[in-house]
């Protein structure tokens, strides 16, 4: 049984994690914006913020324990303490873990310098910032010049990287169905995780570990 340690389990992923939790994974202990509920774990998954990171960070030492770290927005001083925490355990920080679109940042890394290349990014009504830090991602992988951001109706997230030639365009598109995939990924990101040796790991090095063809299976 791995024991996972849930922070950020109020939020809307937090809750979409804890019941997504495949029937070897048991919740160990929690914590939301005012309190810690410690317990001994195996690993630690982070949906909550990145206002949360020195937090996280010092409960993955107390803990002794890896980190998977699924929030966007870090500050340099964020990073600095990641960095060190990754020298004493095994943590992963992904700003996405959809396997897909950390499969298409690899397609994009590997088109990179084509053509001129432009993002459309759609997101739910609610979602605050523009361009998302998935966006960003694609932008960095693909050197793309712009990005364009929607805001509509209730749509989890779709994005589009177009790459433009003389006489043809290539577009690599992503759509996300439902956003149970985010917790799913970091599942998975999970519990490939706890086998491995401290340091500071992507995304995409579990992507690199694994066989594709697997990774496409439920975990439950």
């Amino acid at each position: 049984m791995i024991r996972v340690f849930i922070f950020g389990i109020s939020g809307k992923m937090g809750q979409i994690l804890a019941h997504s939790l495949p029937d070897d994974f048991v919740i160990s202990g929690c914590a939301n914006s005012s309190r810690i509920d410690e317990a001994p774990s195996d690993v630690i998954i982070d949906f909550s913020s990145a206002a949360a990171t020195a937090k996280v960070t010092a409960l993955s030492d107390k803990l002794g324990c890896p980190l998977v770290i699924a929030t966007t927005g870090q500050s340099a001083e964020d990073n600095r303490l990641i960095k060190e925490c990754a020298t004493h355990h095994a943590v992963l920080k992904s700003g996405n873990m959809s396997i897909g679109i950390n499969l298409m940042l690899s397609l994009c890394a590997s088109l990179k310098g084509i053509g001129k290349c432009e993002i459309i990014e759609t997101h739910h009504a609610k979602k605050k910032d523009a361009p998302s830090g998935t966006a960003l991602m694609l932008k960095s992988a693909a050197g793309a010049q712009k990005i364009h951001s929607l805001r509509l109706g209730s749509v989890v997230g779709e994005h589009q990287v177009i790459f433009g030639l003389e006489n043809e365009t290539i577009t690599l598109t992503h759509s996300a169905a439902d956003r149970r995939l985010f917790a799913d990924g970091a599942i998975k990101a999970a519990r490939w995780l706890i086998n491995q040796p401290y340091g500071l790991y992507s995304f995409n090095d579990f992507l690199s570990s694994e066989k594709h063809h697997s990774l496409f299976h439920s975990e439950r």
